[in-house]
């Protein structure tokens, strides 16, 4: 009995040895962090609280824990040191473990300022589930809780303060239909993770240009379908990755309805900028062969003009070669092969019939692969550049002996030259070919800013379509009425003696050249018209039938393409192009020479407008019908005596 209670003694004098541990309570934490005015400093001297509301913890998804069961390591009551971040990893360990192979974790571990870490997110003591509309991280807070960092971001140069993600992305359709309350709609960890965020250029990314097709479709099951299957999709599962995908179309945040003018997708933008990114540049690469300027030269012809203008309904890209569902004109089920490209063309041309695919339809003018127009372009260069060329010589010959002699004007004396016929005829040809001309070149070149009024929008470019078919029709009408003028009235047949062509009028030009080169005393006696205004006149005759010609052709197109292949009416249309330059530099170059220009008449010559001329510039100018009316004066005199 004594040596048991020997040992029990020893026993009980062990643990008297030992201070008593006490567990810590959340009310001993209380004692200080219960106070709203406690607080410390951080290490820039910035007061930080440390008071805690317990109330916020009850209503959380930590209700029940205590204080310690996430702060480890406080061991005293009164603890001076500061102790750890609280360490989510002891019941989050795999969600951690996600959270460092993303970029905000890897930022952390780096300790690069502004890296969120787990309170920046779900809060402290006032933790939700996601799932209740008033945590932080529901699906309808989510783009204001990231916008707390992500809503500016700075240039590559980190020069220019932009517009971060999340202000884009409320702008899109998403983001529209997130604030509508959908909350199913697509948001921010959806393609970029809730733990382990990572940008789209991470290849183990949700977003990342390979997987991107499978997260859309999770919404557009469709597109995603026929995306697989046509040549972008195809060029991507082959490992090409500068194929574009999803975003490279519609963008990434400010994902936008075709119907906004901001889209990428906008009709009108497809064409000139989301298509143009790899179209519009002729190179060659292992990965695709030859891409030639494929946007570029439809922007050069009718739909990209009508494109270039905005007018969404253009067609463009998407409307021939389809938006999800592109494949090569070689593949028998694409929209434009050959078999199917008249059907194709059919949806915007009723009717349309197998002409329509006799050519090419991004022309080339520049290669012999379009035969017809490259050589009609090659002919026109040509002729322009000599015809022009040479008008523009003799111009300044009669230039240069103008300037040395500096002659007198001629007399006040009134000679009739034009009639009030004549000289309507003149004011509708001068206002409609005018017209023609301007509106003409405005749809062939919409960004000059002499036509930016006529092209500026879908109704401008309408308009300008309009007023350019009415001074086509009342020119062609003004034609014909002269026809009539100059066969059927007395005055006009006098007209059309005078402006008719003779062998003469070639030896006046030479030596109307030679006496202005100063190279000859004679200047040559001219009778009514001269050969320029004969070589004008009739110029204009040739030009009124090509141009009316082929414009009739290329008005009434579906028509025409009944019964002739597309490469003719190319060649039409490049003929109407050429000859509208032709007749354009010679109105500029040589008429308006002759009426503003030329020494002996500057600064304008009104006698198209008033119809009458001094008798000294008649003499002057048209000296041999001058010296046959002092004749015929002569006689009559002599007959009266």
């Amino acid at each position: 009995m004594y040596k048991f209670s020997t040992i029990l003694l020893l026993i009980f004098s062990t643990f008297l040895l030992f201070q008593p541990a006490y567990s810590q309570t959340d009310e001993d934490c209380l004692i200080c962090h219960g106070e709203k005015d406690f607080a410390t400093e951080d290490e820039e001297g910035k007061p930080v609280s440390l008071y805690t509301d317990i109330s916020l913890l009850a209503q959380s998804v930590h209700q029940g824990f205590g204080c310690v069961t996430c702060h480890s390591g406080v061991e005293a009551e009164m603890h001076e040191e500061k102790p750890e971040k609280a360490d989510c990893s002891i019941c989050h360990d795999q969600v951690t473990d996600r959270y460092f192979k993303g970029i905000h974790g890897k930022r952390y571990s780096q300790k690069m300022k502004g890296s969120p870490w787990c309170t920046q997110c779900h809060g402290a003591h006032d933790i939700k589930a996601s799932e209740d509309p008033d945590s932080k991280t529901s699906r309808l807070n989510l783009p204001e809780l990231c916008g707390e960092c992500h809503t500016r971001a700075k240039s590559l140069g980190g020069e220019a303060d932009l517009m971060g993600p999340i202000p884009l992305y409320l702008q899109s359709v998403h983001g529209k239909l997130l604030k509508e309350g959908m909350e199913d709609i697509l948001v921010c960890s959806d393609c970029h993770q809730s733990h382990e965020v990572r940008s789209c250029l991470d290849e183990n990314s949700l977003c990342f240009k390979t997987k991107v097709l499978e997260l859309c479709g999770s919404c557009h099951p469709d597109e995603k379908e026929k995306l697989e299957d046509d040549v972008h999709g195809r060029s991507l599962e082959s490992g090409i990755l500068s194929a574009p995908a999803c975003l490279d179309c519609h963008g990434a945040h400010l994902i936008l309805s075709k119907n906004d003018v901001r889209s990428s997708t906008y009709p009108p933008n497809v064409t000139k900028f989301t298509c143009a990114k790899c179209h519009s540049q002729e190179h060659k690469g292992p990965e695709y062969g030859i891409i030639s300027k494929k946007t570029t030269k439809f922007l050069d012809y009718y739909h990209g003009s009508l494109s270039e203008a905005g007018n969404p309904q253009a067609p463009g890209c998407a409307d021939c070669h389809g938006s999800h569902q592109i494949r090569l004109s070689s593949d028998p089920e694409s929209f434009t092969h050959k078999a199917n490209l008249a059907q194709t063309c059919s949806r915007c041309h009723p009717g349309a019939g197998e002409n329509f695919v006799k050519g090419s339809i991004h022309l080339q003018p520049r290669t012999k692969k379009d035969l017809g127009v490259f050589w009609v372009r090659r002919i026109y260069l040509v002729l322009i550049v000599l015809v022009i060329g040479g008008m523009l010589l003799h111009n300044l010959a009669i230039l240069f002996r103008s300037v040395v002699q500096r002659f007198k004007e001629s007399s006040k004396g009134e000679i009739i030259r034009f009639n009030t016929a004549e000289i309507i005829q003149h004011i509708i040809l001068l206002t409609s070919f005018t017209t023609l001309v301007f509106t003409g070149f405005a749809f062939r070149y919409p960004d000059f800013f002499l036509f930016s009024w006529m092209t500026g929008s879908p109704e401008a470019m309408a308009f300008r379509g309009i007023l350019h078919r009415i001074a086509g029709v009342i020119f062609l009408i003004l034609c014909v009425y002269n026809l009539f003028y100059i066969l059927s009235t007395k005055r006009g047949k006098q007209q059309l003696r005078s402006i008719f062509p003779t062998p003469r009028d070639a030896t006046h030009a030479i030596q109307n050249i030679l006496y202005h080169l100063c190279l000859i005393r004679e200047k040559p006696k001219f009778s009514h018209y001269d050969y320029s205004e004969k070589a004008e006149y009739w110029a204009l005759v040739w030009g009124a039938v090509v141009m009316g010609g082929t414009g009739i052709i290329l008005w009434f197109e579906n028509f025409f393409l009944g019964f002739m292949p597309i490469w003719m009416w190319n060649i039409f249309k490049w003929i109407h192009f050429f000859e509208a330059v032709l007749a354009s530099l010679a109105i500029l170059v040589w008429h308006f020479f002759f009426v503003f220009l030329e020494p002996e008449i500057y600064p304008v010559n009104f006698s198209m407008l008033t119809g009458r001329i001094s008798e000294e510039e008649f003499k002057e100018k048209h000296t041999a019908e001058y010296e046959q009316m002092k004749k015929e004066e002569t006689k009559e005199d002599e007959s009266e005596e």
